[in-house]
């Protein structure tokens, strides 16, 4: 019988072992008859989103090569649809807008580009939704609203600034992802006739494009959602196919989504797009309360986004954390399924990559032997497979585990390799939505509020006592990675040593955590206490938490960043911030200098 993962675990970790202090382990347990879950179900809608290049460039975007190998790679893996993102006609300020796909024969003003260009990307851009269909992936086109071609804007009026109001958007005038963008952002008669026939040139030029990934609300001034009702869907039903449209519901509003989005009486095929499982990261196995309060008051069949935004620059590479995810999922009757966007690098989370297409796909219960089989063909033995497989299951908890404490839902607060006290000292008064009242808040706890320790029962777990854990698992994994190497064959020693290199490197960035966050939680706890003993605390946690970073970013440099520069041509850094390792260095040191004014003593 293959094991099975007992329903209360919570990210991995037991919550009542937390609680007390049970150690934390990699490897799976046999659980009892009785704990076994019904799986039940297929997730019948697995995406990939992935982005494609300009085509109005010499990008790979006409490498058909790479295109094969991808779509090929993620068909077999089990995705069954791509959400396609990159430049078009209803781009937004990430994407690039203008003419792209479109001949946009209906807008001659709106047009931009010679006809041999644009006949070029229409046949690439066939050719990739022809490619995805033959391997059994259905295409969406993700779009933005409400946009329109810079010739299209300054043929109508509508380029230069004008005042906000219910059907201009700020966006309009100023500069929307650091670009000034005046073709966005403007409701009227124009730019809703513009945004009909654009979705349906969409739907009739691509013959294998089957339907849309719409952003509804980002950009759009007044009732978010009747403009999808006034402007999108005719021109959905003029296409005469009716692609399934599904309304991500993004800075929509719940009551007008309701009202202008969900009735079939708007259009018979709309699904919700739900933004995300756990927010702009992942932190749980369990989706956020919003994904099932959507679904309710919605009624549509729901998709939603799996967008592990912080984790970029380590391994997220557990097939564990993948399975439980898809195990949830299928508790939730009305959601069909996922879109899963890969923020790490494709080789350092292709287990996880996997096995969420896979037991979305399969109903069988969670077991290591499958991965192990993977594992052993790389590393070239089965003992250190097994034991690698302990140190990804282990490793793709711990930063998710961190950021569940030091919560934040957006993909601005990066935490990954830096957590800045200011992150803490707001005071710090959320966790995780998942975890219900079950983890202490860093400002709750701080106030001598809520805790097992103040004689309380709302609360469960300390500050304090979730950092050991995270702690622990970065030794736990750091001590697998130890016991596979004993049994790697020469031959595989180099991929060995990396996936090593790896498991070092989340050890200290474990203890980095660790003595970061004691330190911000002491230095809370003396700002509304005024005990001397914990601005001591907080000294001396603060100067080890220094002490152990600037020894995680040396190694980091010295043996992770040659391996980053291969994988994705330059070395590990700051995504939101764009900051190299000197410059984060350097916030820690005036972190630690500051921390008294940091925290208002």
């Amino acid at each position: 019988m293959n094991s099975e993962t007992p329903h209360a675990v919570v990210a991995g970790v037991c919550l009542a072992s937390m609680a007390h202090g049970a150690a934390v382990t990699g490897s799976s347990s046999k659980p009892q008859p009785s704990q076994l879950i019904d799986l039940g179900r297929e997730l019948e809608f697995r995406a990939m989103f992935t982005w494609y290049s300009d085509p109005r460039g010499e990008t790979d975007f006409y490498d058909r090569h790479l295109w094969e190998g991808k779509i090929a790679g993620w068909s077999k893996e089990g995705y069954n649809a791509i959400i396609w993102l990159g430049a078009n006609e209803l781009g937004c300020a990430a994407q690039g807008g203008g003419q792209v796909l479109l001949t946009l024969d209906e807008f001659p003003e709106a047009k931009e580009l010679p006809p041999d260009k644009t006949k070029r990307i229409i046949g690439q851009m066939k050719w990739l939704f022809r490619r995805a269909r033959r391997a059994g992936m259905k295409n969406f086109l993700y779009t933005g609203t409400v946009w329109v071609t810079p010739a299209f804007a300054k043929a109508h009026g509508i380029w230069d600034p004008m005042p906000v109001s219910d059907t201009v958007s700020n966006f309009h005038n100023e500069p929307y992802g650091g670009v000034l963008h005046p073709e966005c952002g403007v409701v009227n008669d124009d730019t809703k006739r513009y945004t009909a026939g654009v979705f349906e040139e969409f739907a009739r030029l691509y013959e294998d494009l089957d339907g849309f990934y719409a952003a509804i609300g980002e950009c759009l001034p007044g009732d978010r959602g009747a403009f999808f009702r006034d402007a999108i869907v005719p021109g959905l039903e003029r296409s005469g196919r009716k692609p399934l449209i599904i309304a991500h519901q993004w800075q929509v509003p719940l009551d007008t989504y309701v009202n202008n989005i969900a009735p079939k009486s708007v259009y018979d095929n709309t699904w919700l797009g739900f933004h995300a499982y756990n927010s702009e990261q992942l932190t749980d196995a369990k989706p956020y309360p919003g994904v099932i309060a959507w679904m309710e008051a919605t009624g549509l069949p729901t998709v939603v986004m799996v967008y592990p935004a912080n984790v970029t620059q380590f391994p997220f590479n557990s097939p564990k954390y993948a399975y439980e995810i898809a195990r949830e999922m299928k508790k939730m009757p009305a959601l069909r399924g996922f879109v899963y966007w890969e923020f790490p690098q494709p080789k350092l989370s292709a287990l996880f990559r996997e096995a969420l297409a896979y037991y979305g796909h399969h109903r069988e219960p969670y077991s290591d032997d499958r991965w192990v089989d993977e594992l052993a063909k790389a590393f070239g033995d089965r003992s250190a497979a097994r034991h690698f497989l302990n140190a990804y299951n282990v490793s793709g908890r711990i930063i998710p585990e961190m950021c569940a404490l030091v919560y934040g839902g957006t993909d601005f607060t990066k935490r990954e390799l830096r957590i800045p006290y200011n992150l803490i000292s707001s005071p710090h008064w959320l966790t995780s939505p998942a975890r219900g009242i079950m983890l202490t808040p860093i400002g709750v706890y701080a106030r001598g509020e809520g805790s097992w320790s103040q004689g309380g029962s709302v609360f469960d777990i300390t500050p304090f006592e979730h950092m050991e854990k995270v702690r622990a698992m970065g030794e736990e994994c750091l001590r697998e990675a130890e016991e596979a190497m004993k049994t790697v064959p020469e031959e595989h020693r180099a991929e060995a040593e990396e996936a090593y290199d790896w498991m070092k490197g989340y050890q200290l960035l474990s203890r980095y955590y660790d003595r970061k966050v004691a330190a911000g939680v002491y230095a809370l706890m003396y700002a509304n206490q005024h005990k001397p003993a914990d601005m001591q605390a907080a000294k001396k946690a603060a100067d080890e938490a220094l002490s152990v970073y600037l020894e995680a970013t040396d190694f980091w440099r010295e043996r992770l960043d040659p391996i980053m520069v291969r994988l994705s041509g330059q070395p590990m850094h700051e995504v939101t911030v764009n900051l190299s390792m000197a410059q984060l260095i350097d916030s820690e040191r005036t972190d630690r200098q500051q921390i008294a004014e940091i925290f208002n003593w």
